[in-house]
């Protein structure tokens, strides 16, 4: 059979596939919404059980009771961080008079590799001072604070069969009382 004789294949209907569009561009606003609402809450929960019994991590379900994941609360980060450029080239500057570890503009900033190496040595000592090592005496660093550097969040962790489990679920009906509350609701 030439390539004249072969059936023609059918086209998509652009309706059909504006149609879809529509529909999963809806959908994935209403999943991306729902998902940030319920991250908020998983998170409040899990600080409270935290704070309350010490619980970091629960079992995520599915209603025939086959766990498929575990979210795992992770605990936020702290670490010094500038808060007054001026102020701290203005230090370094006169600790280290001989050394070029800082520049001239219209304002004096630490070089970025002395500030990760002078920001390292702040987060090791976990606060915003230095000792000095031909002295000994402790300086307070002006401009830096050591304060959260990463907010407290959680993760899922899927088990190995997890993500297929809960993709049949969602397929068969299984979840339909879960996934009712992402398609209610009206115009924005």
């Amino acid at each position: 059979m030439t390539a004249a004789q072969q059936p023609e294949q059918p086209a998509e209907s652009l309706r059909d596939l504006a149609q879809q569009e529509a529909v999963l561009k809806l959908l994935a606003e209403r999943v991306a919404a729902a998902q940030k609402d319920v991250k908020k809450r998983v998170q409040a929960a899990l600080d409270t059980a935290e704070k309350r019994d010490g619980t970091e991590r629960v079992g995520a379900y599915l209603p025939t009771g086959e766990q498929v994941a575990t979210i795992s609360l992770r605990k936020g980060e702290t670490g010094p961080v500038v808060t007054d450029e001026e102020a701290l080239a203005q230090w370094v500057r006169k600790m280290w008079p001989d050394e070029e570890w800082t520049e001239t503009h219209v304002v004096r900033r630490v070089k970025p590799w002395k500030l990760a190496e002078l920001l390292g040595e702040l987060e090791a000592a976990g606060v915003a001072k230095l000792v000095d090592k031909a002295t000994g005496e402790v300086l307070d660093v002006p401009g830096v604070t050591i304060k959260p550097t990463r907010a407290r969040t959680h993760a899922i962790t899927w088990r190995p069969a997890g993500r297929n489990a809960t993709a049949d679920a969602w397929r068969t009906g299984a979840l339909a009382g879960q996934l009712a509350a992402i398609t209610a609701g009206g115009e924005k």
